[in-house]
């Protein structure tokens, strides 16, 4: 059944019925539209899809239409504009607007009537999400999900919003119904104006000869100045994690011992490890927090978040051995991993804020529940680490968060097992919780996203040494290629229910070379590097601008319009895919000697191209994007983490930290040098020699020193073969828990064979 003003055809309803008798009790009908026998009474065509959030609008009484061509041919024949919703399956304020508008009759009548309306998943197209988000942000100044917008049947927009409440959307709707038939050309005009300013924001993308002098120091005190120090993160509300800032930040304090950046870093974590944004209880971060407290969430805990924020509290743990950083990280990583991750491998992709109809009830707690759920020193505890009351700081509820630093409490607690006492209440508390009705579950692999998790669970494993994670990555990388990868190397960006759909989009081709990049640094998998190349290579072919260099982020063919193939490389809610594909050039370049095919690809040329063609974005919005501030400094350094590539490989370093004792630290030193290869050891080289001997240093004014012994020995044969150096370091006794924990030692290099000898390299090793 349908709304009468837009019936569909006797066989079309009968179609979309079969789909919903397929799909009966697999999926959330959210709707108040149901029969006695639990079917909907309004039915379109989002049955036949397998997005979640999709699905969630299958029974609206709007006529909706999937993204894609049958729908723009539809408003093309009819002569009616286009309403086109964007959100996800997760987002609350999405799920205010379908019981507020799409799920009223009254609303569906406006729309069936006069529009054709088009729902689209942007987790599905974050490519033709970025084009109308573009739009609306030059329209209102801001952005977000739910995205409304109004189109010509040509698909360019005249009109874009966000959220609107039932009534003002219906005026808005039938203002636009006389302007359609009124003032058509006013609205023509206005669509292809707003369609000139996304083209110019998206695609007019002109490349400059060299950066701008001090362009990075310059948009790190920039950064500074908008610190919120008081609370961590950016002034102002609400607050995101800005992961990529963070990340340019660390990447600062790693290279150069700032300690300003490592600081922003340090209150930001602090910050939002403390606050309600991370679940104190189940681990993991939401989204963001939509006060300047880091208190109240949006609930919805989307796996991007797990990715970018466990690579932050990795390196800002290996910087300042923070255990509270090492905490938030484990439970992080573990809580994705008991949470999120699919039986078979690979991760779903979000979890909802919603449940039992209410925003946030999964994870609040009342005073009462706390009193009759722990014992009378548990709940002791508990009151003093996150102070709920009786009033609630949420809709009269508490959200758990920390009063104060966490080691602060641990040092002041007369309990030896400070830690595990509270971990053990905390455990009770989640097993109490998981008793509840759960928010949904966005059950669809993205391999971006995946990929990206995985690439984070491998190198924090390495580093902290903990097998399963790296095992968790490993079964990741191997489900994506053996489900999404098809015979021609050609990647689907989703995985649901044993299908694949969409095309691949560039963040997913970067993503997971990035990922099987990263496994081959770990474990020396050759085969995972094999792949790498060949995904590479099928991104250069699906993606690569031939005419003006650089990378467009979505494929060549896509469905629906056409308006704009986006080469923008800012980031945004997750790391700029031109960027990482940009780094998967240079990371191949730097392993080219031990690549198991040939490529028709020179990726050192393509990368150091592609960076020019986007170097003008970068000049003129530096801190739009930090992930190319970070690019840039890859071609002026090697650092060793895991394991820094000479020459193409004709040489590889690698710093393990092998014992952390009180003072000093044992390091072990690794060079390999491909056959055929030597360095000089020092005391053999003659002063009339063009080689230079084996160094290695610490950093200028470091706060560490070399033990004596644990040094290069100065010998009359050259290093050839696996050269392995015991290196132990000693601390000044200055050095608190600060930057100053940070070790850079420099590793000085020049490979040669009997017939030439390299240019030196300097290696930056971080210990």
């Amino acid at each position: 059944m349908t709304v009468p003003s837009q019936q569909h055809s006797d066989e079309l309803e009968a179609d979309l019925r079969q789909h919903e008798l397929a799909k009966h009790g697999s999926y959330d009908k959210r709707t108040e539209h149901l029969n006695a026998d639990g079917y909907g009474v309004f039915i379109n065509r989002l049955i036949r899809e397998d997005s979640p959030y999709l699905l969630q609008h299958a029974h609206n009484p709007v006529n909706w239409f999937p993204w894609g061509d049958e729908a723009f041919a539809c408003a093309r024949e009819q002569n009616k504009p286009v309403f086109l919703s964007i959100g996800y399956a997760t987002c609350h304020w999405c799920h205010v607007m379908e019981v507020e508008s799409f799920d009223n009759p009254a609303v569906a009548a406006v729309l069936n009537e006069h529009f054709i309306s088009v729902k689209m998943d942007r987790e599905q197209y974050p490519d033709i999400d970025e084009i109308y988000m573009t739009g609306v942000q030059l329209m209102t100044g801001h952005g977000g999900w739910p995205m409304s917008n109004l189109l010509l049947p040509s698909g360019e927009p005249f009109f874009g919003a966000t959220y609107f409440p039932a009534a003002q959307f219906i005026a808005i709707l039938e203002q636009v119904v006389v302007a359609w038939r009124d003032k058509r050309e006013e609205l023509e005009t206005s669509a292809m104006q707003m369609q000139s300013g996304i083209e110019k924001i998206l695609g007019d993308r002109k490349a400059v000869a060299e950066l701008d002098e001090g362009l990075l120091p310059n948009s790190l005190q920039a950064l500074l100045q908008r610190e919120d120090r008081e609370r961590g993160g950016l002034a102002g509300e609400p607050k995101f994690p800005q992961e990529p800032l963070l990340l340019l930040l660390l990447d600062a304090a790693a290279r150069s011992g700032d300690e300003h950046a490592l600081g922003f870093v340090d209150r930001a974590l602090e910050g939002m490890g403390r606050g309600g944004i991370y679940d104190q209880v189940g681990g993991g971060f939401a989204r963001y927090s939509v006060d300047e407290d880091w208190l109240v969430p949006h609930f919805e805990k989307m796996l991007y978040n797990q990715s970018q924020l466990g690579l932050v509290l990795l390196e800002a743990y290996e910087l300042t051995r923070k255990p509270f950083f090492l905490r938030l990280l484990t439970q992080t990583l573990d809580y994705v991993l008991r949470d999120m991750q699919r039986p078979e491998g690979g991760f779903y992709s979000a979890t909802d804020a919603d449940s039992e109809g209410e925003e946030g009830v999964f994870f609040t707690w009342s005073l009462a529940e706390l009193k009759e759920a722990l014992s009378a020193d548990e709940f002791a505890l508990i009151s003093e680490l996150y102070q709920p009351t009786m009033l609630g700081n949420f809709e009269g509820a508490n959200i758990l968060k920390l009063s104060r630093a966490l080691e602060t409490s641990a040092k002041e607690s007369a309990d030896p097992n400070f830690y595990s006492t509270l971990d053990e209440v905390l455990d009770k508390l989640y097993n109490l919780r998981e008793k509840r009705i759960h928010p949904l579950r966005d059950d669809k692999l993205i391999v971006a996203w995946s990929a990206a998790m995985a690439t984070t669970l491998a190198r924090a494993g390495h580093r902290l040494r903990c097998e399963r994670w790296v095992e968790a990555a490993a079964r990741t990388a191997q489900v994506i290629c053996a489900e999404n990868v098809d015979s021609a190397g050609k990647l689907s960006r989703i995985a649901l229910d044993g299908t694949v759909s969409i095309k691949g989009q560039l963040e997913d081709y970067a993503a997971l070379a990035e990922c099987l990049i990263t496994l081959f640094d770990i474990a020396q998998d050759e085969h995972a590097l094999v792949i790498a190349q060949r995904v590479v290579d099928t991104m250069i072919a699906e993606f690569w601008d031939d005419s003006s260099a650089g990378f467009f982020i979505s494929p060549a063919e896509q469905v629906g319009p056409q308006l704009t193939r986006s080469k923008s490389a800012s980031d945004g809610a997750t790391l700029s895919p031109v960027s990482t594909a940009l780094r998967c050039l240079w990371l191949l370049a730097q392993r080219r000697e031990l690549l198991g095919t040939e490529s028709e690809h020179d990726y050192d040329s393509l990368f150091r191209r592609g960076f020019v063609a986007v170097n003008g974005q970068l000049n003129k919005h530096p801190l739009s994007h930090p992930s190319l501030l970070r690019l840039d400094a890859l071609p002026s350094s090697l650092v060793c983490r895991p394991a820094a590539y000479i020459d193409g490989g004709l040489g590889v370093c690698r710093l393990e930290r092998v014992e952390d004792k009180g003072e000093s630290r044992l390091l072990e030193l690794s060079l390999s040098i491909a056959e055929g290869w030597h360095v000089e050891s020092g005391a053999g080289t003659s002063a009339q020699s063009e080689s230079r001997p084996l160094t290695l240093a610490l950093e200028e004014g470091s706060a560490w020193r070399i033990v004596e012994g644990s040094h290069l020995e100065a010998r009359s044969e050259p290093y050839t073969g696996r050269v392995v150096l015991k290196l132990e370091v000693q601390a000044s006794p200055a050095i608190k828990a600060s930057l100053d924990q940070a070790l850079r030692l420099e590793l000085g290099v020049q490979l040669c064979s009997e017939r030439e000898c390299l240019l030196p390299q300097t290696i930056l090793l971080l210990g």
